[in-house]
């Protein structure tokens, strides 16, 4: 009896799944919409169906096949046990559900007996740890709370700063001059407008603009992004002694600002060195449909020991 793996990553835009052999050799992958379920629960689950309709469709009635699903927004959905067992019926399939950032880790921690540590600095930030064959969040606290190391962070630490120079009664800097300009801003009090009637992806962008600054040499600059990797930094280090110790730590960085933004990548990893060892930093993102595979054979293989 052949067996076969359908990994499926289901996010806010996409839902993409992918037809594995048994040995992780892919034959075929389609998307369909969206499937987060905090968006819409009945179009996300339908979406969620398309996919695996199209990809097990051709399959041989003698076959056996696992389905691995990682979706952004699981957590939200009714009756999850319910679905994954009309699933279940529907396919003649075995199906387990869990997060998108659960299969993200599998894409870098494979079938290996490592730990992995994935930094994640977008516009907001978070970090997932596989410890053993569990997974763990640090930081995710959200813009409220938290998102250190971040786009959006760094954003607002920079029109604090404004703020903070202005009303010391101290000189503005040239980043501050800069950022009002960028804003639109007739005066410092017109940033509460900018915040309070945008949302955090807009207020993100200002990252963008801040790492401009930082290229053309503008020492503020500078010093906001490094210390954003400083945040990072910390955080990793506390996931590091929070894991159970192995003899190989990966650390993935992920996130096109931890990734893109001059000097934040690069102080991160020089606070990681100093106080860490036996790590290995991964800067190469692999699709975590990938993940899904690996997360989901080790499953299979557990239910045929």
């Amino acid at each position: 009896m052949n067996k076969y793996i359908i990994g499926l990553d289901g996010g806010g835009t996409k839902t993409l799944g992918v037809l594995f052999d048994i040995d992780g050799k892919e034959l075929k992958r389609v998307e369909f919409g969206f499937s987060n379920f905090s968006i819409d629960e009945e179009i996300a689950k339908a979406n969620v169906e398309k996919t695996i309709e199209e990809l097990a469709k051709d399959l041989e009635s003698d076959r056996e096949l696992f389905v691995q699903m990682g979706i952004a927004g699981y957590s939200k959905i009714k009756k999850s046990n319910q679905f994954v067992k009309s699933l279940e019926k529907k396919f003649n399939a075995t199906v387990d559900l869990d997060s998108d950032a659960i299969i993200a880790l599998y894409s870098v921690k494979k079938d290996q007996d490592v730990n992995v540590i994935m930094v994640i600095g977008g516009t907001g930030s978070v970090l997932m740890v596989s410890n053993g064959e569990e997974a763990n969040m640090v930081g995710g606290f959200g813009h409220l709370l938290g998102d250190e190391g971040s786009a959006y962070h760094l954003a607002i630490t920079a029109l604090k700063k404004v703020v903070e120079e202005k009303e010391s009664n101290q000189a503005l800097s040239n980043l501050s001059n800069l950022l009002l300009k960028e804003i639109e801003a007739l005066d410092y009090l017109d940033i509460k407008n900018f915040v309070y009637n945008n949302n955090k992806s807009e207020i993100a962008r200002l990252a963008k603009f801040i790492a401009q600054c930082a290229l053309n040499h503008d020492l503020d600059a500078i010093s906001l992004l490094k210390q954003e990797g400083r945040h990072l930094a910390k955080q990793t280090i506390n996931a590091y002694h929070l894991a159970k110790p192995k003899e190989k730590v990966i650390i993935a960085l992920r996130g096109g600002f931890l990734l893109n933004a001059p000097y934040v990548k690069e102080t991160l990893i020089e606070e990681l060195k100093i106080s860490l060892k036996d790590f290995l930093i991964d800067i190469h993102p692999i699709e975590p449909v990938i993940g899904a595979y690996y997360l989901g054979f080790l499953k299979l293989s557990k239910r045929c020991l």
